[in-house]
């Protein structure tokens, strides 16, 4: 990340919480003062991670396609969320996110305070009681899926502890009304973790066949399962893995990964990315809202690490200091 603030928002993922746990990620967002000291990343002593991020960031202001159930439960200023600027609405202070298939836009509020639990879509009937089609592409209020006093005491039991604490309350809110599972596997539900596993790349005909079933019975019990036909869901899949490899690489490696993601050539790698963000790599990743030196712009480094313009002293924000 670059270094041109000091306020941000910390991003933490709680990863030793969900261990052993049917949740697939907790995080937290939290308005932070970035000391002298803070590094992009780090790992906490209970095994979290920490990200440090601008408020300029493009993982800050993106809504990106999706294959799963998110609930957010904001406690800070309102967001609002939409396909452009111009069709923003504000998003709801608890609520449910489905399986998504186009990118939108997101802004943050001043005061960022707020948590939310991933879960797959398989658990979407039990947790919320809809099915994760009825989810798809859709914010839904919690309001609408739980009752009015569950709702309440929900958000009442995370009011109450500190932000740090609060994904331990979520983690065993959610897991509480998933209940018993099922320990039979259906058909659908094998190749929702196998597409996963094998991130996006396997062949949906071969699934079918393997299991007896034809391709279009498949396709729609995978569809009911997973709220996305199965060559989309793969797509995305497969979407979601490329843009965890191009946090983590430097620019002047992109060229050579698209094999090994399951693209045919380079071409193809950046047409599937354009079709899911509106923009390619290189466009993406550089810093929303920042005035970007061209001289800067190189085959290599992240994007998010290339360097904006000096800004006059004139217009230059009183900094914050750290405690």
């Amino acid at each position: 990340m670059s270094e041109t603030s000091e306020i941000g928002v910390l991003y933490t993922e709680h990863s030793a919480l969900t261990a052993m746990t049917p949740v697939l990620s907790l995080w937290s967002y939290e308005t932070c003062v970035r000391g002298r000291n803070r590094r992009s990343v780090t790992l906490t002593a209970d095994g979290s991670r920490e990200y440090w991020l601008e408020r300029s960031d493009p993982l800050l202001n993106t809504i990106l396609p999706g294959t799963c159930v998110s609930l957010i439960v904001n406690f800070g200023d309102d967001w609002a969320v939409g396909r452009s600027l111009a069709t923003r609405e504000v998003m709801p202070r608890a609520c449910v996110v489905g399986p998504w298939t186009h990118p939108g836009v997101l802004r943050l509020g001043r005061s960022v305070r707020a948590l939310g639990a991933v879960v797959p879509t398989t658990l979407t009937p039990g947790i919320f009681g809809v099915s994760a089609s009825e989810l798809t592409d859709h914010i839904v209020p919690l309001r609408d899926l739980w009752t009015r006093g569950d709702v309440e005491m929900f958000t009442e039991a995370l009011s109450s502890v500190e932000i740090r604490r609060c994904p331990l309350v979520l983690k065993d809110a959610l897991i509480a009304r998933i209940g018993q599972p099922d320990t039979h596997e259906t058909v659908e539900q094998m190749a929702l973790r196998l597409i996963s596993l094998r991130g996006g790349r396997v062949s949906i005909n071969g699934i079918a066949r393997s299991h007896g079933v034809s391709r279009q019975q498949f396709a729609r019990r995978f569809c009911a399962a997973a709220g996305l036909p199965p060559k989309l869901f793969a797509r995305i899949t497969r979407f979601q893995k490329l843009v965890r490899v191009l946090l983590s690489s430097d620019v002047s490696q992109w060229v050579s990964m698209s094999p090994a993601l399951g693209f045919y050539d380079q071409a193809h790698m950046i047409n599937e990315f354009r079709a899911f963000t509106g923009s390619p790599p290189t466009v993406f990743f550089r810093p929303h809202d920042g005035d970007i030196d061209p001289s800067t712009i190189q085959l290599r480094r992240r994007p998010s690490e290339w360097l904006c313009r000096a800004t006059p002293a004139a217009e230059i924000p009183p900094k914050l200091t750290s405690a």
